[in-house]
């Protein structure tokens, strides 16, 4: 009995340095979470009947962040796992995410899984439900013709009516003036420019405009009350583009511009991604605009302790992990993401050290124990 005692513990002995040894040598394992044996012993009606490894448990706990110079590395501060499939749609759960690009663009490890996440629409609006493969389009951005101008200013109800019919050559036949780069539908720059002429007429003034120097459109009247305020027209179209002038005014102090916007741009050069804390995929181009492309997803698990190794720094569902949670970073129990960085492993050198003491002295204590039973056994044989 004392034998076999003795060698169960060699045995859970050496799982433990086994799991203490794979701990230490996944010690720079981006990803990689630390395990533990636990020990249960062997129940018997005459008394000790040794030890066993009753489960091998997994330490969830954040490791460091490594901060490197990739767009596409991505860490978990908190809780949660990246959504990895494979070709077969077996998905994989994991904290590694040291991500590249693909030959067509998608997201993918070393292993070659992909990224899931979520799409997005038109507008940028994040399209939750159904998970989808994330790639990132390198393709150039299009132009968009300027549809909207916004302008913002004060015309100087002090200002003298010019005494000269207007003529845009003649700074004497108008006030002031406001020019603003617009596009047309591929890209090219122009320029609008608005002429603002006081009236006689209390509070009015006439805006004549042109295109790149050329006149184009009516004259509009722009009205104001006796406080300064627009009471007129808050929107003038001219050339197809609609000029918002709700927020001019005409109080008794110098000309001045405070807004001049407009919703068009040129084409743009793919410069690259940047991955914000809350998932999105934000591409940015040479003209200076930026685009999100979709957004990563998140999972978490009621049981962490319930799932199942897969190898790779991964992990798979069981029952009693319980289903996936899944969702954007940030939201439910998940965790932010930080890009351009590697959640490194979780291992503590220093405790893993001291439990190879501690298994180490097991181990050679339960030897110890299984020579004295043998030798007392030799004993025993040779008195009779």
């Amino acid at each position: 009995m004392s034998m076999n005692t003795g060698v169960s513990g060699l045995n859970a002995a050496s799982e433990s340095l086994n799991t203490i040894s794979n701990n230490i040598a996944n010690a720079n394992t981006t990803g990689y979470k630390s395990m533990d044996a636990q020990f249960a012993d062997v129940y018997s009606s005459t008394g000790g009947g040794g030890v066993y490894v009753a489960a091998v448990e997994t330490n969830f706990a954040q490791g460091d962040l490594l901060y490197t110079t990739s767009a596409t590395d991505l860490a978990i501060e908190g809780d949660g796992f990246f959504i990895m499939e494979d070709a077969n749609g077996q998905q994989y759960y994991t904290r590694a995410g040291n991500f590249s690009t693909d030959k067509d663009g998608y997201l993918v490890n070393h292993q070659g899984q992909k990224l899931m996440g979520f799409a997005v629409d038109e507008n940028g609006n994040v399209i939750e439900g159904q998970l989808v493969e994330l790639a990132v389009d390198t393709a150039d951005q299009g132009a968009q013709a300027t549809n909207q101008v916004d302008l913002t200013a004060n015309l100087d109800a002090r200002a003298e009516v010019p005494g000269v019919d207007f003529d845009p050559e003649n700074p004497e036949s108008y006030n002031s003036t406001t020019t603003t780069t617009v596009y047309d539908s591929l890209g090219n720059e122009q320029q609008l420019t608005a002429y603002y002429v006081k009236n006689e007429a209390d509070g009015e003034w006439t805006v004549h405009y042109e295109m790149d120097g050329e006149p184009v459109g009516e004259p509009q009247t722009m009205q104001f009350d006796e406080n300064g305020q627009l009471v007129s027209e808050g929107t003038i179209t001219v050339e197809g583009i609609d000029i918002n002038v709700s927020s001019f005014s005409q109080y008794a102090s110098d000309f001045s511009v405070t807004t001049n916007t407009q919703d068009g741009y040129g084409p743009g050069s793919f410069l690259g991604i940047t991955i914000s804390d809350e998932g999105a995929i934000v591409a940015t181009y040479s003209n200076g605009q930026s685009r999100i492309q979709g957004y990563v997803a998140l999972a978490s698990f009621p049981n962490n302790g319930g799932l199942a190794a897969a190898g790779n720094t991964s992990w798979t569902e069981t029952p009693e992990s319980g289903d996936a949670i899944i969702g954007l970073p940030g939201s439910g129990s998940r965790g932010t993401l930080t890009g351009s960085a590697l959640e490194n492993s979780n291992v503590n050198m220093s405790g893993e050290l001291v439990d190879m003491i501690v298994a180490q002295s097991a181990y050679q204590a339960n030897t110890k124990t299984i020579s004295t039973a043998n030798e007392n056994t030799r004993y025993l044989l040779n008195a009779f």
